[in-house]
């Protein structure tokens, strides 16, 4: 293992929000506002691409060099302002697990 760290996150939007304009307007809001998380290596966003992820709106895996960087980034304004403010308010579920990867 090289210790790298993806934190896993899955978003079932409210029905409002969950249309190709919600999930757009979404995805650009997490792009936007977690790119300059401190210690972010890499960021992917995605909806789901066949009916074996149909219950989700939204997909985030976001990268980061170890559990310490990804903890910095979680106490972060950008990271904060989107997982505790933002997204709640737009979404019914939010499931998120954190990996340890090898590459």
């Amino acid at each position: 293992m090289n210790g790298m760290i993806d934190r896993y996150c899955f978003v079932r939007l409210a029905a409002e929000h969950a249309t190709p304009e919600g999930r757009a307007e979404a995805l650009a809001a997490m792009r936007g506002r977690l790119a300059g998380v401190p210690g972010l290596v890499r960021l992917t966003t995605g909806t789901p691409a066949d009916d074996s992820a149909a219950r989700w709106d939204l997909s985030l895996v976001a990268r980061f060099a170890s559990l310490e960087a990804l903890a910095a980034a979680m106490a972060s304004p950008a990271w904060t302002s989107i997982f505790d403010e933002w997204l709640p308010a737009r979404a019914v579920v939010i499931k998120s697990w954190s990996f340890a990867v090898d590459e």
